[in-house]
């Protein structure tokens, strides 16, 4: 059994936890090393952090910014924690294209081949899923006498009625796609090809933009967030006032700076966030967003449960023990 340790920050009361429970990985939001080091020494407070991890032979990653832009990472887990419905992306990222994926299938195989493909994730899609094209196409081919062909028989040129099927997926489900096809499919060599597509993945990106249950007003925003986010109201700043109800929040966990204009040229009634400076908090007023800034803490802490949940959809506890860190990470 793997032992990991999730955190949000690498201090060093995080690092002793993790050596208390004998973990082999450390994973936080954010990083150990900010600026290029010119030297290791254990008098400076990184060094100090960077010996311990090597004499207890502890690896440490740290995602910060591709977890902030990835599909179910902190971004998408903030609008989740407030409950917005139909949340998209607020600021999208070039990351890697959608692929499509073309299969030929037999007609009489083709649920067995398309319930495979979707069970790994291929025809979601922002808010759609079982999403493919299917179209008729005949297929050729002469089995060599070294085949053992599922139809036809060894050189013989056969046709075949068969279904063309397209999927649209992202990159990371790839080889998982593949893996499913050649395990059902009832061809000894299935027909099937991979192309990248022009499409950036929707789901990738800073931020999230999504509906409100109900017509909230500046206070029931307020009171959202405190309640679901445990914080307090005299740690929050607050900035401008709505025209009217609103019905669509934006979220930007962290310093959210780079969401701002991408909410200011949305629909959002407001924009939580982390924190901002002066500057962007003065363009925030002069533009009429009302912006809720909840505390950089605050807006990340849900980082831990995310991942955690994540990794505990993916191993069993007979695979992979996990711990949780959240006490002394405070530091804003």
């Amino acid at each position: 059994m793997e032992r990991l340790l999730v955190g949000l920050d690498p201090t060093r009361d995080l690092i002793q936890y993790g050596v208390n429970r004998d973990v082999e990985l450390i994973i936080t939001h954010h990083p150990l090393i900010f600026n290029s080091l010119e030297g290791l020494e254990e008098g400076t407070l990184v060094g100090s952090k960077l010996l311990q991890l090597i004499d207890n032979q502890i690896d440490l990653v740290s995602i910060h910014t591709p977890f902030d832009h990835s599909a179910r990472g902190l971004s998408d887990a903030l609008a989740e924690r407030l409950g917005l419905r139909s949340s998209r992306v607020l600021k999208p990222v070039r990351g890697g294209n959608l692929l499509r994926m073309i299969v030929f299938v037999p007609p009489a195989h083709e649920a067995e081949v398309v319930d495979a493909l979707q069970a790994v994730g291929l025809g979601s899609l922002g808010n759609y899923s079982n999403s493919y094209y299917r179209v008729r196409s005949e297929g050729f081919f002469t089995p060599s006498e070294s085949a053992t062909p599922a139809r036809g028989a060894r050189g013989k040129g056969e046709s075949t009625a068969e279904a063309r099927l397209e999927f649209i997926l992202s990159p990371d489900l790839k080889d998982r796609a593949v893996s499913a096809l050649m395990e059902v499919h009832p061809y000894e060599e299935p027909g099937y090809s991979i192309e990248e597509t022009e499409r950036i993945n929707p789901e990738v990106g800073l931020g999230r933009i999504g509906h409100t249950t109900r017509p909230l007003g500046l206070e029931d925003v307020v009171d959202l967030v405190t309640e679901s986010l445990n914080t307090k109201v005299d740690e929050m700043k607050i900035t401008g006032e709505p025209d009217g109800p609103i019905t669509t929040l934006a979220v930007s966990p962290g310093a959210g700076g780079a969401g701002l204009y991408p909410a200011i040229n949305s629909e959002a009634g407001a924009l939580v966030t982390g924190e901002l400076d002066y500057h962007e908090r003065m363009d925030a007023y002069e533009e009429g967003l009302v912006v809720v800034e909840i505390g950089h803490f605050h807006s990340e802490k849900i980082f831990v449960p995310r991942l955690t949940e994540l990794f505990e959809e993916e191993f069993s506890r007979s695979e992979l023990e996990i711990f949780q860190y959240m006490e002394g990470t405070r530091g804003e």
